[in-house]
């Protein structure tokens, strides 16, 4: 993994009751090609996580709002966003899954633009694209990994970054976390005997 240092620390917010929140026994290496948010060289406490207790690796599972003025190729998302040129995205379990092939985000300060394989309709305003797991035509789209864990701190991208995982938390405040959770993820999460309660 490469070394990418960026010039301001993350902003610390309230996320969670800390006292309640459980956390793994040991820490899990994060994927190899794990993007930092931006230029920041961080990802963010809160994001969605897929921890494979078996191989101790992680894998962040990939979010971000479409923002209004998309076209049927190219979808404009809130910034900071850890997509990259290749991701397989969709906005909705069985539906249709597109790849990026350019990410701008330099145009504007208020939206980065995903340009992509052509969608049979632009995506929706205000609805949570995710990482596919592979280009899909309608009615195929699907998670490339399901979220089983929350990312405890912010964690700086280095050459071999370790991360806690947080497995069962109350009181997420949804509106300060990095990244918006789907349905889906929020499904995802309670599986399997946890608990993550979302205010």
């Amino acid at each position: 993994m490469d070394l990418n240092i960026g010039t301001k620390d993350p902003v610390n917010k309230i996320l969670w009751d800390e006292i309640d929140a459980k956390r793994s026994q040991g820490g899990f290496t994060l994927a190899s090609n794990t993007p930092a948010s931006g230029v920041t060289g961080w990802i963010f406490k809160g994001l969605p996580l897929n921890v494979n207790y078996t191989t101790r690796v992680a894998e962040v599972v990939k979010t971000a709002t479409v923002i209004t003025g998309s076209t049927t190729t190219a979808t404009r998302i809130a910034k900071g966003s850890l997509f990259i040129v290749g991701d397989a995205i969709a906005n909705a379990v069985e539906g249709v899954a597109v790849e990026i092939t350019a990410i701008d985000t330099t145009t504007s300060d208020d939206y980065d633009i995903l340009t992509h394989t052509t969608n049979g309709g632009a995506f929706v305003a205000d609805t949570v694209l995710f990482e596919a797991a592979a280009v899909a035509a309608d009615g195929n789209a699907a998670y490339l990994f399901a979220a089983n864990a929350l990312l405890s701190d912010n964690t700086k991208i280095t050459g071999s970054a370790t991360v806690t995982a947080v497995i069962s938390a109350q009181e997420i405040i949804e509106a300060n976390l990095p990244a918006p959770v789907t349905d889906a993820v929020k499904t995802a999460l309670n599986a399997n005997g946890q608990y993550f309660q979302f205010v």
